[in-house]
């Protein structure tokens, strides 16, 4: 499938829905928040009422998805074009009725730090059907604005994406702590977090409790929101890789304006490395929701050298566009086209094509009224 193939598809794809936002009656809104941060979709539930399970469990994340994916290679070879699904839950035990106590766990699909999807079997690759337990960790909010984090941990980004920043897949073993009073600490999170980053192909858990003992990385994080329209924030990590130890800075903003006709949100994030990987890289990216139930985005990236951020992004100079329709309050669709311009090595991928549906199985949940 060429370029230009591409292309047309996702002009196919988003252009009519874009017209139809003009047209179109309102209809009622997702009963949902929705985030689209660079083609993948984040649903959560809005606040209600508690189930009958809640004061023990609470169900933060559920959902089935499943995608087509297409990629070509700078030397015009594909590389990918198949199916995949993706299973993702979270969720955490909670030891008194405030939840100050805690135990958080994530249950994914996908094979290694990078991925969180399993090939069907329709297409290029072998089928899978792993489901691994990435994530568990104690939770401690002792007192108010700070809490404390042990065992297999999500990363934090601020207002960085998985661009510029770790994969949205990955994991990191350790301890950390989060202090949010900004009513004496100016900055609204400050979080620091000294663990183990590594074993990228044992997203098993199992597999990874010994690395508890081991510290090979460090991570500070500071957060501010300036004002209603503007957030920031910015980050800094030494990593120990094999080739020695790398520091990485990292800095982004979001500007929220939902007034204007042209935009509703900009997004700049970079991030500089140094080290024997020494490389710098950023992202700009703009979002507009041209209907209640589509939102349409772009952007340009620029990643000069590897690093552990989204296998999307390798390096290279790439356009990218995304597009979200939310069908039903349980079920959205994505488009994501990424375009790599310029000079590529061969192996790198060059044009990339992903379409999913997406079903949030926590609200059908909800609905039951246990959780």
């Amino acid at each position: 499938m060429k370029t230009h193939h591409i292309l047309l598809l996702a002009a196919v794809l988003l252009l009519p829905l874009a017209a139809g936002a003009q047209t179109n009656s309102p209809q009622e809104p997702p009963k949902m928040v929705i985030e689209m941060r660079t083609g993948e979709t984040h649903l959560a539930p809005l606040h209600s009422n508690e189930g009958k399970l809640s004061r023990w469990f609470e169900l933060q994340t559920a959902s089935i998805s499943n995608r087509y994916q297409f990629i070509e290679n700078a030397s015009s070879a594909t590389t990918a074009n198949h199916e995949q699904y993706q299973v993702t839950f979270k969720g955490r035990f909670k030891f008194d009725s405030a939840g100050k106590y805690s135990l958080n766990a994530g249950v994914f699909s996908g094979r290694s730090f990078f991925s969180g999807w399993n090939n069907s079997g329709w297409g290029t690759g072998r089928s899978t059907s792993n489901l691994y337990l990435k994530q568990l960790y104690l939770s401690a909010k002792p007192v108010r604005g700070v809490e404390l984090q042990y065992g297999s941990l999500y990363f934090l980004h601020g207002e960085a994406t998985e661009i510029t920043a770790y994969d949205y897949d990955g994991y990191v073993m350790g301890q950390r702590i989060t202090l949010a009073r900004p009513d004496q600490l100016y900055f609204d999170e400050i979080s620091y977090t000294a663990g183990y980053l590594g074993d990228f192909n044992t997203p098993n858990l199992n597999k990874r409790y010994h690395r508890l003992r081991q510290v090979n990385f460090h991570h500070f994080l500071a957060g501010k929101k300036i004002s209603e329209r503007v957030r920031a924030s910015a980050d800094y990590a030494s990593e120990a890789r094999p080739i020695g130890r790398e520091h990485v800075f990292r800095q982004a903003i979001k500007i929220k304006a939902p007034e204007t006709k042209v935009i509703d949100m900009f997004l700049f994030e970079n991030y500089e490395r140094a080290g024997r990987l020494a490389s710098y890289g950023f992202n700009a990216y703009g979002e507009k929701k041209l209907h209640q139930r589509f939102t349409l985005g772009g952007g340009y990236a620029q990643i000069d050298g590897a690093g552990l951020n989204s296998d999307r992004f390798p390096q290279g100079k790439r356009m990218h566009l995304n597009g979200l329709v939310t069908l039903t309050p349980d079920f959205s669709l994505t488009v994501g086209v990424t375009q790599a311009v310029g000079t590529l090595p061969g192996n790198l991928p060059r044009t990339r094509l992903d379409i999913g549906v997406n079903y949030n199985l926590l609200h059908s949940l909800k609905k039951t009224g246990q959780f």
